[in-house]
């Protein structure tokens, strides 16, 4: 069945831009009317009526008759370049605005991730206009999810089942952790590449560029006190986990990241999160806290003054593999990691602290209040707290399976399969899933 002709609209972000440019381009030829809201002009798409927001004025008068403050807030130039205007956010909002009221788009695709990706979203929602984020479901791999504006709660899917014996045998990789979501795939990049792309970033700032794009001057100061923070959590950590301990394992987030600034935006303070963690343990509860191994700005001064001072926390080591200690850990708290989902099919006890579409799995829970981390622990303890059989975890992997569609959403910087022939005819057939119903 051939979809209606639709107006859709697609949100610039930087590469990515390109992978999506190939994707509405093949809409195009099937009869949509394609549109763009560009912020960054260094990074123009080819195909469809392409609306690029001129950089704001140096004295923008600012309009604050609408509430995004949650947005600023979250925001990584606020938080970690050390950006301290704020007009641009609501001169960028009301553009956004009047971009999207004269489209009138029938649907909306991007990431959500910048500062105008995630004002898009707001006027979207407000409007009632479909925001749609695609991105990798982690698992199974090669797959990838519609997520509602936002948020990781999938829209739609192509309800395909695995066999039994198949998704078993898919089941039994992610227990021992021989498969990995598509993008944790390592990928390795040649110095000419990374050069090319910092000069293209850099010629962006000195074209007015300076919303998304950090100040580089900032930047290295940042990356030069991420490096000593890195060189000190190491100096204190410890290689294993007490075996005469209960232990509690939390992995840090990178930041920034949208997984938990967005996704995770009412828990995004980590240290404020591993303070109370620490301050809900018992005498014989230790946390461990397990940085990222590309750790980037989450390590803060404060982090690892408040861990050095504190006894039942603790720093892993960043050379300590999850797989190292994935077995011998008692519990495992995450704001919403794919950690949860290698807990959930090894029937590991796992939390998380916001309500995330994992929660559908039975023996992952949503940690709505740090002073029911006891009660939770105590069923651990009593061999009580909930575990899935072979047919449920089968049952679990195939509504992954259900709600996502194959293909690989990535972009040509980082991935040249997501831009080949195959992996486009992969994805056009979801999108037209999508725009089909």
């Amino acid at each position: 069945m051939k979809a209606y002709k639709m107006k859709i609209l697609f949100i610039e972000n930087r590469y990515k831009t390109f992978f999506f440019d190939l994707v509405a381009c093949q809409l195009e030829k099937l009869g949509h009317e394609i549109f763009w809201i560009v912020q960054n002009p260094n990074f123009l798409p080819k195909t469809g009526d392409i609306k690029t927001i001129k950089f704001p004025p140096k004295f923008y008068q600012k309009k604050n008759n609408v509430d995004i403050a949650d947005i600023i807030n979250s925001d990584r130039q606020i938080n970690y370049f050390k950006k301290k205007e704020l007009s641009y956010f609501y001169y960028y909002y009301h553009e956004i605005e009047q971009i999207v009221e004269e489209i009138k788009p029938n649907y909306v695709f991007g990431e959500s991730t910048a500062f105008h990706e995630l004002l898009t979203i707001k006027i979207c929602r407000d409007k009632e206009i479909l925001f749609l984020h695609p991105t990798s479901c982690r698992y199974p791999a090669g797959r990838f999810s519609f997520y509602l504006y936002d948020t990781v709660f999938p829209y739609l899917g192509e309800h395909k089942k695995i066999l039994k014996q198949d998704a078993l045998s898919i089941i039994e990789k992610i227990m021992s952790r021989s498969s990995k979501p598509d993008y944790m795939k390592k990928t390795s990049f040649k110095k000419i590449k990374i050069l090319k792309d910092k000069i293209k970033i850099l010629k962006g700032y000195a074209m007015g560029e300076r919303f998304n794009t950090p100040n580089p001057i900032v930047k290295y100061r940042i990356e030069k006190q991420k490096k000593n923070n890195i060189e000190n959590w190491d100096k204190h950590s410890v290689f294993e986990l007490d075996k005469n301990k209960f232990s509690v394992v939390y992995p840090m987030h990178l930041q920034p990241e949208a997984n938990i600034d967005v996704w995770g935006r009412p828990k995004r303070d980590q240290l404020e999160t591993i303070k109370k963690l620490s301050a809900n343990l018992e005498g014989n509860q230790l946390l461990y806290v397990k940085p990222n191994p590309k750790s980037k700005y989450e390590l803060s001064i404060e982090l690892l003054k408040f861990i050095n001072e504190t006894k039942n926390v603790k720093m892993l080591h960043h050379s300590v593999s999850m797989d190292a200690i994935f077995n011998s850990s008692d519990l495992f708290i995450t704001v919403n990691g794919t950690i949860a989902l290698e807990c959930i099919f090894s029937n590991k006890p796992v939390f998380t602290l916001v309500d995330v579409f994992f929660n559908k799995a039975k023996n992952c829970l949503f940690l709505k209040s740090f002073s029911d981390l006891q009660e939770s622990i105590s069923k651990i303890k009593t061999d009580t707290f909930p575990t899935l059989s072979k047919d449920e975890k089968v049952d679990f992997l195939n509504l992954l399976n259900a709600t996502s569609y194959t293909g690989v959403i990535s972009d040509p910087y980082y991935s040249d399969y997501s831009v080949s022939k195959e992996n486009i005819n992969n994805v056009i057939l979801a999108f037209n899933h999508i725009l089909n119903k």
